[in-house]
Order: C-alpha cells, then structure tokens, then sequence
C-alpha cells in the first residue's frame, strides 16, 4: 500500500493483449519496489531495457523501462513491462503484479493521477479520451490539439484578462463614489470585447463537431432515376441492385467511403412513388426516415424523366443521366462516366468544406462552461453600461472567471465536482 493509503495501480496500457507487444503499466509510491521484486535491478530512467520476469510459470522476456514521478505520465513513479502479447502470457504477468501488492486500476484512474498530479488540464484528459475515439481524420487533428494543451492554453489567456479586469473593478469597491462614468463606459467596452471573442468560439462549435462525426448523405429521389447506380458509382465497386424496373430498392443500404479527404456515410434509398404493395409502402417510409436523418441530401432526378417535387431545405441537387440531355441546367449533372460521378464528388466535397470551416476543438463541456462564462461577461457588461454597482460587476466577473477556469478542470474555489470528473473518466479504458 502507499503512503497516505493511496495504492500503486497496474493495467494494460495497450488496446488490446493479442497484438505483437502489451505494455504493463504501473503508477504509485511503490511502483519500482514491485518491479525489482519481479525483475531485479532497474534500467537507468527513460532506458528501456531487457530483464527476465519472474513468473509463477516460468520467466517471461521482457523489456522495462522506470519513468520516476513527478516527470512522468500519471506525476507519479511509473514502471512500464513491453511484454508478449497474448491473453494469457499477459494476465499471467498481472497476476504476479498483483500479487505482490498493486491493485487493478480502474476505468481511467492512470489518466486522473495524471489531471490530480498537474500533468495534464482536465480538457486534455478529454483530448486523449476523444483521440481513443476519433473516427475521422479530423476528429484525431482536433482530439492531438486538445491533448497538446491548444485549447487550455487559449483558455489562461482569456482567464487572464478577465481577472485583470476584476481586480481593477475590486480595487474601486471601498470607494465607489471615485468610479466615474467613463470609466464604467471603458469596462463595459471591455466586457463586450471579452465575451465576443468567447462568442466566436462557441459559433465554431457546430464545425467542430460536423468534422468529427462522419458526415451521413442520403440519396433520394422517384423511382429509376439512377439512385442506385449513382451509389455504386460513387462507393466504386456494386452495392446496390441496379435494375430498370421501379421499386427494386425495398430498403435503405448505407456504405462508408472517403469523399474528398472526408469519411462520410452513403445511403441509397428507395424511390418515392405511391407504393404497389404493402412491402414497398414499408420501404418508402424508411426512405423519408432516411432523408429526415441526413445530414445532406442529395436529390437525384433523371435527365429523360419529368420533374418531381424536390424537398426544401438543405438539399444538394443532381440530374442523373445528364448523358442523355439536361433540363436542369442549375443542378449537378451526373451521368455513368467517371466524369459525371467526378462532379458529384467534387459538389459533396464542397458542400462539406463550407459546413466545417475554421471549427473549434472544444468538446460539448468546453461550449457549456464557456457559455456560461459568456453570459456572466454579457451580465456584467450591461451593469456597467446602466452605471450599476462595482460589487455586482465584480461579481459577475469572478462568475466568469470560475467558469472558463472549468474548462481545463480548476477553478478559484477548487476542482470541478466529483460528479464531472466521475463521468469524464469513467469513459476511459483500463490501461489510460
């Protein structure tokens, strides 16, 4: 057990044990006392070298390397085993880790030590959790920025200016007859410049989010307009069942693919028509359920058919089988040929650049905190322009202050509650 009760942690710091290599982390006061037990004399520190463990098996061929706190991952001492992978040769070297005194860390716990020790700001906890996760390109570029302190370091300089501008307001609380009405003005000026700069980051949120999830495209359209064919066009290879004969599509089919350096998800639909039989009807309202989930439609019409009512809203128009003429000349036109799928890559390619210009990492906390900054800073503001009371501004002031300083996980009055940190970590694997 460690000192102060707390005990030194051992888990898998790697995905998973069936790889080539797991790493076998340990984290706590007594971290290098157990090593030794298992493997005698530790490296030099940061050395990573071979050792024999000592197993209740046999002795496992290992690679340690001893990380001494406060300059480590967790701030605490940290030996790390690269062993071989494989369930069993890896839970053979828990148990011995185990039995000579560590705990099994839980889901998290090495990357709480690391935020409870100073190592890393609760928004990089966050940035590492969102990393694991990423899904996207973009979502891993975002998720780096987060765990490199971006986000936390944009934060100080804000926090920063808003305390300065609080312990000016303070410093006039004993006299408030001496605050003058331009310099009320000024604060307020003030004020409305911080809180917009926090408001630009907040309408780079939905960006943000947009370039981290997988961008769904739903294609709809009538009947035989070449929505399949379209589909299978775009993904390269058959998907879908291409036929002439309407409603051969019964249900939706999704497919991921790579458009444009972005992941997206490609669905093709049934065609809309009034059905012919109860089978179809189900189709074609799985259809509408499909279009009313997409993030973009795509509406496809056939250059050879008539026109049909295209849906409003946020819609990206095609006219299939341009090869065959084109009587909707302010639409995508499409066709068969490699060129014809070109044009409709490159308008979805666009269509998503426009939507996710200039995001902004912070995740979903981040925008609540400093949301609620923001309306402290618009509360304040407006105080000094009605000529209000310096103790009300201050206040609001150091509301704000506490707020944003919530981002990264501190504030004036202490950490961020139990409950955050509980839901923050909680969604951590074992070994981080």
């Amino acid at each position: 057990m460690a000192q102060g009760g707390r005990p030194t942690i051992v888990g898998v710091a790697t995905g998973t044990p069936d790889g080539g290599v797991a790493v076998v982390r340990l984290s706590g006061t007594e971290a290098r006392a157990i090593a030794e037990v298992l493997c005698g004399r530790l490296p030099e520190p940061r050395v990573l070298a071979r050792r024999g463990l000592r197993l209740a098996d046999g002795v496992e061929d290992a690679l340690v390397v001893s990380m001494p706190g406060p300059k480590s991952f967790t701030g605490e001492d940290v030996v790390e085993f690269h062993v071989h992978a494989g369930a069993q040769n890896v839970r053979s070297v828990l148990t011995a880790v185990l039995a000579r005194g560590a705990v099994a860390a839980e889901a998290g716990e090495f990357s709480r030590r690391a935020f409870e020790h100073g190592r890393l700001g609760l928004e990089q906890v966050e940035g590492l959790a969102a990393l694991i996760a990423a899904q996207t390109d973009a979502a891993v570029e975002q998720a780096r920025r987060l765990l490199a302190g971006e986000l936390g370091r944009a934060v100080q300089v804000q926090i920063a200016a808003i305390h300065a501008l609080r312990c000016e307001v303070e410093a006039g609380l004993d006299f408030p007859e001496d605050v003058s009405p331009a310099e009320l003005l000024r604060w307020g000026v003030e004020l409305a410049q911080l809180a917009g700069g926090l408001e630009a980051w907040l309408g780079r949120f939905e960006a943000g989010k947009r370039s981290r999830e997988r961008t769904r495209i739903v294609l709809a359209g009538p009947p035989n307009a070449g929505k399949s064919s379209l589909f299978n066009a775009l993904l390269g290879r058959e998907r879908a069942i291409v036929s002439p004969l309407p409603g051969t599509t019964r249900d939706y089919v999704e497919a991921e693919l790579r458009i444009a350096g972005w992941e997206v998800v490609l669905v093709d639909t049934a065609g809309l028509r009034v059905a012919e039989s109860a089978v179809e009807d189900v189709g074609i309202a799985r259809s509408r359920e499909q279009m009313g989930g997409a993030d973009l439609l795509i509406w496809i019409e056939a250059a050879d058919a008539a026109a049909a009512e295209a849906p409003g809203g946020e819609v990206l128009k095609v006219e299939n089988k341009r090869d065959l003429g084109s009587w909707r000349p302010a639409w995508v036109g499409a066709s068969a040929t490699e060129l014809g799928v070109a044009k409709v890559r490159e308008a979805i390619g666009r269509w998503i650049a426009d939507r996710t210009l200039h995001p902004w990492i912070g995740l979903a906390r981040h925008r609540d905190r400093v949301g609620d900054c923001v309306a402290a800073l618009r509360e304040a503001s407006e105080l000094a322009a009605l000529n209000g009371a310096p103790e009300l501004i201050a206040f609001q002031l150091g509301l704000a202050e506490r707020r944003l300083a919530e981002v990264s996980g501190q504030a004036s009055l202490g950490p961020v509650g139990e409950d955050v940190l509980a839901s923050i970590f909680s969604r951590f694997c074992i070994g981080k």
